[in-house]
Order: structure tokens, then sequence, then C-alpha cells
């Protein structure tokens, strides 16, 4: 009888757990309030990142070859700018 108590114990505190949770998803790069990233598609059959910070332009305007690099791109720039201002 001891160890049902135990066990019912255990899967409250288990199940209490995950209703606290609001989202599972892990966050990334694109949740940063701060950030903003434009992915633009153009005629020529590429695609321009722009990436603010603040509204502010934290990177130069790029043309990329697909939608994928320009997003990997932004990641890299986002993740580079964010540990500069981390440690000033």
């Amino acid at each position: 009888m001891e160890d049902y108590s135990q066990l019912r114990k255990f899967i409250r505190e288990e199940i209490g757990r995950n209703y606290h949770t609001l989202s599972d998803t892990s966050y990334t790069f694109e949740d940063f309030q701060d950030y903003n990233i434009e992915i633009d598609g153009s005629t020529e059959g590429g695609f321009y990142l722009t990436v603010f910070y603040k509204n502010d332009k934290i990177f130069p305007t790029s043309m990329f070859r697909s939608n994928e690099d320009a997003h990997h791109h932004a990641r890299m720039v986002v993740d580079k700018d964010r540990v500069k201002r981390m440690n000033e």
C-alpha cells in the first residue's frame, strides 16, 4: 500500500509540472524581442536579408541564394550581436 501512495505522489508531481509550462517549444533567436529579421525575395531569384536591433540596422542588407541560407545567416548575426552586447 505504501508503494502505491509514493507512486501516486510522484505521478501527481510530474503532471503538475507539465501543466505549469505554457509552451513546450524551445526558444530560438526569432523569439528575442529587440531583434527584427527581414527576409525578402527578389525577382532575380535570391533573398535579401536585413537585421535590425531596436530599429537600428546592425547588418548590411545582403543577398543569399536561398531562404534557408538567409535564415541561417540571420541566426549567426543575432547570436554574434547578442554575445557582443552581453560582453560590453
